[in-house]
């Protein structure tokens, strides 16, 4: 519940039980207890009021019409409008108190699209500074925004005043569900919950509309995206592909130049090795012969003077040689 609301149903709640509790009250008992109980500060709703069964012996055939018209005045307050009351003959006159409420809650249901009334259809653009004035029956634009600011303080609604404007205009945002529906406004009410549910419906279907459009153009863009990525893939292994297979040319050609290049060096270390070997060989004639020169064979001493004269310049001349 709303807490403006919760509090006017507390403030009610005294003159609830002072109706409940009276047996056999008079018609003129009954009536001064509606005008006090509308003419209470902070009372502004009146359901709980209105239906309580002594209050609605005042309807009875029987009952004087002067107090009858009091029933009627309480049916206003609950969600009737100022307007309506001037309309409407031989009610009884409101005091400054009553006047005041009566504006205010007719204020609400004229700035409320959900609480129409018999009299003037609620709309949001009728709430220029012109129309308000007629419907409350102020005297000029300064009354109406001290109706309005009243309101205001007293929690009713959320609103702003834009007397520059063209024409003067009252922005309502917000209202308190204090106003009570009349008997008759239920088919106004469904048609406008009709109204409501028909736009709902109305927005489901665009939302699923641009939902599938949406899902369709990515869709569309994932299949270009995947045909587009592989494409790049088989770029991207032909390329690799061709380089392995020119790098496998390449270490080929390179290992038979390689193989050619050991053969030639084989060759030229087999040369070294055969002159290697000849120069080992002279190594030993010489030692040989110096170990003959040194130890002379007996068996042959005569020719050894010979064979030495004879040997002598030749070693001589072969260990002189340089080598080469």
């Amino acid at each position: 519940m709303d807490h403006t609301q919760a509090k006017a149903v507390a403030a009610l709640q005294p003159f609830v039980h002072l109706a409940a509790t009276s047996k056999n009250a008079s018609a003129r008992v009954l009536a001064d207890l509606i005008t006090r109980a509308t003419s209470a500060p902070g009372t502004y709703v009146f359901t709980e009021l209105l239906q309580i069964p002594a209050i609605q012996s005042l309807r009875a055939p029987d009952t004087p019409a002067e107090y009858r018209a009091y029933l009627t005045v309480l049916e206003l307050f609950s969600w009737g409008t100022y307007a309506e009351y001037k309309d409407t003959p031989n009610l009884p006159a409101l005091n400054d108190a009553q006047t005041l409420k009566l504006r205010q809650l007719s204020l609400l249901s004229l700035a409320s699209p959900f609480l129409p009334t018999a009299a003037t259809p609620s709309s949001w653009a009728s709430l220029s500074y012109p129309s308000l004035i007629a419907a409350l029956s102020l005297a000029d634009a300064s009354a109406l925004e001290s109706l309005v600011i009243s309101a205001i303080y007293a929690s009713l609604l959320n609103a702003s005043l834009s007397p520059t404007s063209s024409p003067p205009a009252v922005h309502v945002h917000s209202v308190s569900p204090v106003r009570d529906l009349r008997p008759q406004s239920l088919p106004a009410i469904l048609a406008i919950l009709s109204t409501w549910s028909s736009r709902c419906d109305s927005v489901v279907t665009s939302l699923q509309a641009n939902i599938d459009t949406i899902k369709e153009t990515a869709r569309s863009r994932n299949s270009l995206a995947a045909a587009r990525q592989s494409r790049v893939d088989g770029a991207v292994l032909k390329v690799n592909t061709d380089t392995a297979k020119e790098g496998d040319d390449k270490q080929g050609t390179n290992s038979s130049k390689a193989s050619r290049g050991l053969r030639g060096s084989k060759r030229d270390l087999d040369a070294e090795a055969d002159v290697d070997s000849d120069e080992d060989g002279m190594d030993v004639d010489e030692g040989f012969g110096d170990v003959a020169h040194t130890y002379p064979n007996p068996l042959s001493a005569g020719g050894a003077a010979g064979g030495s004269s004879a040997a002598g310049p030749s070693r001589g001349t072969k260990r002189g040689r340089p080598r080469g």
